[in-house]
Formats: C-alpha cells, sequence, structure tokens
C-alpha cells in the first residue's frame, strides 16, 4: 500500500512538471496570446492539475504491477 502511495505522489509531481512544460513551450511555439494571464491562469488551474492526476494515476498503477507476489 505504502509502494502504491508513492508511486501516486510520484506520478503526481511528474505529470504536473510534464503539464507545466508542455504548455509553456506550447506558449511560445504556438505564440499564444498571454493577454492579461488568461493562458497562464488556464495552464495552473487546468492543464497541471490534470496533468498531475493523470500521473498520479499511472504512478500508482505501475508501482501496484511492478510489486512482487507475496
Amino acid at each position: 500500500m505504502a509502494r502504491t502511495l508513492l508511486g501516486f505522489f510520484a506520478g503526481l509531481i511528474a505529470g504536473a512538471a510534464l503539464a507545466l512544460a508542455v504548455c509553456v513551450a506550447a506558449g511560445y511555439l504556438f505564440d499564444i496570446s498571454q493577454a492579461e494571464g488568461a493562458y497562464a491562469m488556464g495552464v495552473i488551474f487546468f492543464w497541471m492539475p490534470l496533468g498531475g492526476l493523470v500521473g498520479g494515476i499511472i504512478g500508482a498503477i505501475r508501482a501496484f504491477s511492478s510489486r512482487s507476489p507475496h
């Protein structure tokens, strides 16, 4: 159980960081308007939590499935 929880938290952090990196890169590559911080708020309040949640679920599944059968 502890390993699964640790995998969830590691995936949570990695997923949010990856979502932030992709969104920042997309902002520069596709010249997305930064008017009044609307894009940044979308990244912080939608894309990063979504990426963290998906990463946490994937991390928990990987940690659970890689445990040794006892």
